[in-house]
């Protein structure tokens, strides 16, 4: 080995403290350079969730808005089936009562019940002169 003075020394250490120097500056240079990078991605990862949050909420509120018409049509449609249910009711009711009495009706007559009890008779005389009623007395 030789021996080195304590200049050239200096010297080379300096070089060596140059490159170190220049080293770090370059490292440095990076990481920022990866910093604005990653704070870069950050933003945009920011912005697109606020995006998506936006869209879904959207989308949740016209799902909501749908669910409502439909759940009101439903509520309609359970009315007008009640309604329907309560003519149809009376209407078949109201028949089975007409077909009752004819029925009815037309047995009472049928069997002749109503000429065996005979029928109500007001004594009238008549007098030779046509057209005269007189009551009796």
């Amino acid at each position: 080995m030789t021996d080195l003075s304590r200049d050239e020394l200096r010297a080379h250490l300096s070089s060596v403290e140059a490159q170190v120097r220049a080293a770090l500056r370059i490292v440095a240079a990076e990481s920022k350079s990866m910093q604005q990078a990653h704070s870069a991605l950050r933003a945009d990862l920011s912005a697109a969730l606020i995006r998506l949050q936006s869209d879904l909420s959207t989308s949740a509120s016209r799902s909501e808005g749908k669910l409502d018409r439909i759940m009101g049509s439903v509520t309609s449609l359970a009315a007008h089936r009640r309604l329907t249910t309560s003519v149809i009711t009376v209407v078949v009711m109201l028949v089975g009562i007409t077909i009752g009495l004819l029925i009815g009706g037309s047995g009472f007559l049928a069997s002749g019940s109503f000429s065996k009890q005979g029928s109500i008779s007001v004594p009238v005389q008549i007098d030779p002169n046509p057209g005269v009623i007189r009551p009796p007395r």
